[in-house]
């Protein structure tokens, strides 16, 4: 009986030591931030988009940015609404959208797409 104990008691006490060994800072770091390295100044018809977020220079990303995605799935990377009025614009445009959508419970082709985003 105890020469069973004492392999599960090695197995137990490696695993301990394991994990107290990983630092919850050596995990973090190997997440990788989806970042906007780059923005582009042309503007984007306002037809494919879907939703928008803002990229903070102070949450691990090397600058500030509003980040574009389209109904296909693609990021697009935009300057801050401080640089471009068409950003604003494009802002303005998306939080109507996504308002009216929510008035008519995602009723109507162009809310579909925002309906699972927005549960």
């Amino acid at each position: 009986m105890a020469s069973a104990v004492i392999p599960a008691l090695s197995v137990f006490l490696c695993a301990l030591a394991l994990i107290l060994c990983s630092s919850p800072a050596e995990a973090q770091a190997d997440l990788a931030l989806d970042c906007c390295l780059t923005v582009s100044n042309q503007s984007i018809p306002k037809h494919i988009l879907l939703s928008y977020h803002k990229q903070v220079k102070g949450d691990g990303c090397s600058r500030d940015a509003v980040v574009f995605r389209t109904r296909k799935g693609i990021f697009l990377c935009a300057p801050p609404v401080t640089e471009a009025k068409w950003v604003g614009q494009l802002i303005k445009f998306l939080d109507t959208r996504l308002r009216k959508c929510k008035e008519t419970k995602f009723q109507g082709k162009r809310c579909e797409a925002l309906k699972t985003m927005s549960v």
